[in-house]
């Protein structure tokens, strides 16, 4: 049995396709002493995993609690050098634990047939590509409990053979271009590579700015990875009104509360209880974020004249798509025919947009293993 796993390890989120199944969870890996876990409020989303030398770990919404009621400083997690902590390993044991359950193979593992991809930022790929690598090559054992469930004991083998990374930006252009066995639709290949062509992956720490010269290769001194327009600079904005009345939030803290209390948060004002809603200071704080990108684009790539297509994709990509098609619009200099939104489509279904990543990277690891 074949077991296919992309993953695109966003700083938020983790998003992964699994033999076409979609899923995600939060990206937050903290070490714990704890053997069970405690929290009365157990739900699916908090996880406890156990490696075989004994650490702990909680993954997920469950340590993304612990983070914010501690008030915790989780700097580090936010940059590349993510890719080569124990909690990264932690967090894609997971992400492979949670694929075998969700396809019912948990009892096949020992002659599971597993192919494993990593999308990751165009700008380091090359940099921890080995590592992720090595990292995920060999036998595998943990336990993992989600939720109110006992734990499981996990023991699989993925061949060095068996692991890829990916281009988050080929990744995305292979979400559009190929069929769910990775083939490549040529048409659709040359519609994007008879460029030059933009990508826009905007994610939760990075806005990917990638160009794709006509006949599809990339344009490496015009590429980047900037990290002054994404969903983290957004809630950073969000945090720093906030702030004014309350100290103890921080822009990590900004996705943890918009999932609770319907988005809101009380503070103290002239002695009295005001209660803020989170989604009506974030949304103006995108537009303001959005609209620094736009000249940020502007400047660097000439108004984008000299292009004859846009891609957007990622999470963030999706939330300033609107404001920035309108501007290109309004100025004469792109039409939604060519500043275009990723689809996410994978088996006839139309995806959220946030796993277009992964879906490109799955539909290219089905066409490496079977082309």
């Amino acid at each position: 049995m074949k077991l296919y796993i992309a993953v695109d390890p966003g700083f938020d989120s983790m998003k992964v396709v699994a033999n076409g199944k979609t899923f995600k969870f939060p990206f937050n890996v903290i070490e714990t002493n704890e053997r069970k876990m405690n929290d009365y409020r157990l739900r699916e989303d908090f996880m406890l995993l156990e490696r075989s030398d004994g650490s702990t770990y909680r993954v997920g919404q469950y340590a993304r609690e612990q983070l914010y009621d501690n008030k915790q400083e989780i700097n580090d997690f936010y940059t590349e050098q993510r890719f080569i902590s124990a909690e990264f390993q932690v967090g894609l044991d997971t992400a492979i634990a949670l694929a075998i359950e969700k396809n019912e193979l948990y009892d096949s593992q020992a002659n599971l047939e597993i192919h494993l991809i990593v999308a990751l930022p165009h700008a380091c790929r090359n940099l921890y590509a080995s590592t992720i690598i090595g990292a995920a090559t060999g036998p595998h054992k943990f336990k993992l409990r989600c939720g109110r469930g006992e734990a499981k004991a996990y023991h699989f083998n993925i061949p060095e053979a068996n692991i890829h990374t990916v281009s988050q930006t080929i990744a995305a252009i292979l979400g559009e271009t190929s069929d769910d066995n990775g083939a490549v639709n040529e048409d659709k290949f040359y519609y994007l590579s008879n460029g030059p062509t933009l990508v826009l992956d905007g994610g939760y720490y990075t806005m990917g700015m990638v160009v794709v010269s006509r006949g599809g290769t990339i344009d490496e001194d015009r590429t980047e990875s900037n990290t002054r327009f994404a969903m983290a600079n957004v809630n950073a904005k969000v945090a720093e009104e906030i702030r004014k009345h309350r100290s103890d939030v921080n822009h990590y803290s900004i996705e943890y509360l918009l999932g609770k209390d319907s988005g809101s948060i009380r503070y103290m004002e002239n002695g009295k209880a005001v209660t803020a809603n989170i989604n009506e200071i974030r949304n103006r704080k995108m537009t303001e974020v959005c609209s620094e990108l736009i000249e940020y684009l502007n400047a660097k790539y000439n108004n984008l004249l000299d292009f004859q297509y846009v891609l957007v994709t990622g999470g963030t990509g999706f939330n300033f798509y609107a404001q920035i098609l309108q501007y290109y619009e309004d100025a004469g200099l792109m039409d939604p025919e060519h500043m275009m939104l990723t689809s996410g489509e994978l088996e006839e279904r139309r995806n959220p947009i946030e796993y277009a990543i992964a879906i490109g990277a799955y539909k290219g690891l089905k066409g490496i293993v079977n082309n």
